[in-house]
């Protein structure tokens, strides 16, 4: 064989190998769209961006308006304060969490469904601590269905601690100062009656 032949058949096989090597993503994407388990890691462009991204954030941050949260999935946890109330009309209901960190304080609106108020066992008042809940919704810092109120659209409520009532002891040592303050009065008033009738 002539090496002019041999350089020939070295192309060729060397086209050929080419050839095979470019062909394989094709079948592979082929293979995939017809239903095999082949190309799942391909990128479909036509998809659409995913804006599902979880918040773990504070009442805090929402009532201070983070913009860049706004329309986003948030997580937060706090006291159901105060006392729901029925969103006419609908199945939904509001109430009012309010952050547990004394040193960042706030209070924002969640608009839950009626049956997860059953999760609220005591509303936190004066005298009582408000069931603790965790909720996963929707944050707004203006929303336009409610009037540009800042709220979240509640799709998860969770119950992570119980509420409790809170009973002040009687205490009957916090009533002698007012004991003695009446006596002195009365003795005072007693004195000036008693100099009022001198005088006469």
């Amino acid at each position: 064989m002539s090496d002019k032949l041999k350089r020939a058949l070295a192309l060729v096989i060397a086209a050929a190998i080419t050839f095979v090597l470019m062909s394989v993503p094709t079948w592979a994407q082929a293979w995939a769209v017809d239903g095999s388990d082949e190309g799942d890691n391909l990128v479909n462009t036509q998809q659409m961006p995913d804006n599902s991204f979880l918040y773990d954030t504070s009442i805090y941050d929402l009532v201070n308006g983070d913009a860049s949260l706004d329309s986003t999935t948030v997580q937060v946890v706090g006291e159901v304060v105060g006392d729901a109330v029925n969103d006419t009309g609908t199945e939904y209901a509001w109430i009012t969490l309010s952050s547990q960190d004394a040193s960042r304080e706030g209070t924002i609106s969640v608009r839950i469904k009626e049956s997860d108020l059953d999760l609220i066992d005591v509303y936190g008042g004066y005298d009582s601590i408000g069931t603790t809940l965790q909720v996963q919704g929707e944050f707004h810092i203006a929303c336009t269905e409610h009037e540009g109120s800042q709220d979240i659209h509640a799709t998860t409520v969770k119950a992570l601690k119980s509420g409790s009532i809170t009973h002040d002891a009687l205490n009957l040592n916090d009533f002698i100062p007012g004991i003695v303050l009446c006596g002195v009065g009365v003795v005072l008033m007693g004195a000036y009656y008693y100099l009022r009738e001198r005088r006469r």
